[in-house]
């Protein structure tokens, strides 16, 4: 079993940070700990770099931009004797490059360094060096400090690589044949001294995650049922329905696992006699403020966006800003309406849309408290925590433990996790002909190309379509296999 690498000569604290001219903020700050007494020093330079460029950024950037320099710190306080020299210093990159993705345990067991890294993925040590590489490119701007990793002349097969990536990447672009392609030609023409040590392996996708469809009904009317209640004669007392809305949501409207969590009561619409459900995803920070919030003065609504609305109404970040048990992940994501920063749900098949409602209702009426201090839609019911915001980790353990009940071993490989009902939709949507223009709408993508890894077909899908078209040719010839046999 891999084990994460422990901080030898650093920590990271999410802390309130405060600047002259600059409002107070939360952000990670990296502390170097020096000497025998562990005298923890905050990396001030990395604050103000998070301060400059973080304020675009999510707080998953700033983690990650943390994480990878206080890895480089105990790297070189590891290793500070070995590049002491000065003629030694230049190597130093490469060296922690090579510790990133090989690791640093030596092949008979033993660590010399005290890191105890083992190897990293291409893709995970190549995020960390790029990290590394664009806090260096600022420090050089900003304080006119030696570039870690500048920038030299890139060989030919570089260049090839290069706009055989940028091919793919813009691909799709309305203006992919114009100036804009001129516009890189020199960076084609450049490339990092220091880069990852390995190639890439190639293959077309990853595996196909999906929840299994014919066991979607098991998992929501046996997999949630509260233990001790199943005979209990109320629906809601029988059934976990506010976790069965998130199911809901997942596999019959496509949504990623953390989105539900954004969720005001206010986003669900009821349309009329037609009773068809309208769920609004709105952007957490950027999204238009439910009716409720008046002008104090005039009493009609205000017009704000969500930030303003969560602060001056209930003293709350929105959860994407938050750190912690309450925080909910959000992917830039197409908006079906840019003006009040929306995303509809769309149901498919539409009786997912039917089922959303009868269990909203259920849940608003019965298991909802009107009382909450926060206006999302889903509320913890336990204990302490009754009426907050319910947690993404807590419904991953409550999916988990309603996936064991219907015999199933909970585990990404096998779709059986969260996220595996979004690969669900995505397979459905393509297995029933849906174009992909209208699976792009549907899943919210901004490229046409990230919904490839939620319809590609699987393996068993793949075997059956080759037996299909087996049936087109002639057969190998009897004699082939009469001499096969001879053999044994």
């Amino acid at each position: 079993m891999l084990r994460r690498e422990i901080a030898r000569h650093h920590t990271v604290a999410y802390s309130n940070v405060k600047r002259p001219g600059y409002t107070d903020r939360k952000i990670h700050v990296l502390y170097v700990l020096n000497g025998v007494s562990c005298q923890p020093t905050p990396v001030v330079q990395l604050i103000e770099y998070c301060y400059e460029k973080g304020r675009t950024r999510s707080l998953s950037w700033q983690k990650e931009v943390t994480r990878a320099a206080g890895l480089f710190v105990d790297f070189l306080k590891a290793n500070a004797a070995h590049f002491r020299d000065a003629a030694e210093r230049p190597l130093v990159f490469e060296a922690f490059a090579d510790a990133l993705v090989g690791g640093t345990i030596e092949l008979g067991g033993d660590d010399p360094t005290g890191l105890w890294w083992e190897p990293k993925t291409t893709a995970r040590a190549t995020m960390l060096l790029r990290q590394i590489t664009n806090l260096s490119d600022w420090l050089v701007t900003r304080y006119s400090a030696k570039a870690l990793n500048p920038w030299t002349t890139a060989s030919w097969a570089e260049q090839i690589a290069y706009w055989r990536r940028f091919d793919r990447r813009h691909a799709a672009a309305l203006l992919a044949h114009t100036a804009y392609r001129e516009a890189v030609t020199e960076r084609a023409k450049a490339s990092r001294t220091v880069k990852i040590p390995r190639k890439n392996t190639s293959s077309f996708s990853a595996p196909v995650k999906c929840f299994p469809e014919e066991r979607i009904w098991d998992l929501l009317f046996e997999g949630f049922v509260i233990p001790g209640k199943a005979k209990s004669p109320h629906f809601h007392e029988r059934y976990n329905v506010r976790d069965m809305l998130v199911t809901v949501l997942l596999h019959g409207g496509g949504l990623r696992e953390s989105e539900p969590f954004h969720l005001f009561v206010s986003d669900v619409l009821i349309s009329g006699d037609s009773m068809v459900p309208h769920v609004r995803l709105y952007h957490p920070e950027q999204g238009k403020a439910p009716l409720d919030y008046l002008d104090p003065i005039t009493g009609r609504p205000r017009v704000a966006e969500r930030e303003e609305y969560l602060r001056v109404n209930y003293g709350l970040q929105p959860r994407n800003l938050v750190e912690g048990r309450f925080h909910a992940g959000w992917k830039d994501l197409h908006l079906s309406d840019e003006r009040d920063k929306f995303a509809k749900v769309h149901w498919f098949p539409s009786y997912w849309g039917d089922l959303f409602l009868a269990l909203f209702r259920i849940y608003i009426a019965s298991c909802r408290s009107r009382h909450s201090r926060h206006p999302y839609l889903l509320v913890s019911g336990k204990g302490e925590y009754r009426g907050e915001p319910y947690t993404v980790d807590s419904y991953r353990q409550s999916h988990a433990r309603a996936v064991k009940r219907i015999g199933l071993t909970p585990a990404k490989a096998l779709g059986t996790t969260p996220h595996g009902h979004r690969h669900a939709f995505g397979q459905r949507l393509s297995d029933n002909d849906v174009p992909q223009l209208i699976i792009q709408r549907v899943m919210h993508h901004k490229s046409r190309r990230s919904q490839e890894v939620y319809t590609a077909p699987s393996d068993a899908k793949v075997d059956a379509a080759l037996r299909d078209a087996q049936t087109k040719l002639s057969g190998l010839p009897a004699s082939i296999f009469d001499q096969i046999e001879g053999a044994y």
